[in-house]
């Protein structure tokens, strides 16, 4: 057992909510990016950024593999922890967020599928002249 669980679990969820705050401020400025037809190279720039910050996000998670597997066994016991209820906090901000993650790359691929559309029909209908 761990003995400074609540601390150990806390300290790494604030490390992942933080990665996952940068991933979505980041994801915003690719829609952005993507309504105003920027450069491909600031949004493939930005793209990478993504993919190094999600890396972050799965190294973190192995790490705190053991104290996440330790924290659902003792979770009850530890109720009366002044981190609890931190805790559970971030885990709902870190669920809030990768949810708002999922519906902003759900919005990059309709634009980007739009976009590809787009370009397919002008090739077409070049083709047709």
């Amino acid at each position: 057992m761990t003995g400074n669980l609540p601390e150990l679990l806390c300290d790494s969820l604030n490390s992942q909510l933080s990665i996952y705050k940068q991933i979505h401020a980041l994801q915003n400025d690719l829609l952005r990016d993507l309504d105003s037809r920027n450069e491909l190279d600031k949004i493939m720039s930005l793209l990478e950024k993504k993919s190094l910050l999600l890396d972050n996000v799965k190294a973190e998670n192995v790490r705190s593999a053991p104290y996440v597997e330790e924290w659902i066994e003792r979770k009850s016991e530890m109720q009366n922890s002044p981190l609890f209820a931190n805790i559970e906090s971030i885990i709902s901000e870190i669920e809030k967020l990768v949810l708002d993650l999922r519906a902003q790359d759900e919005a990059m691929i309709q634009r980007f599928d739009h976009q590809s559309q787009s370009k397919n029909r002008i090739d077409a209908f070049r083709a047709l002249r």
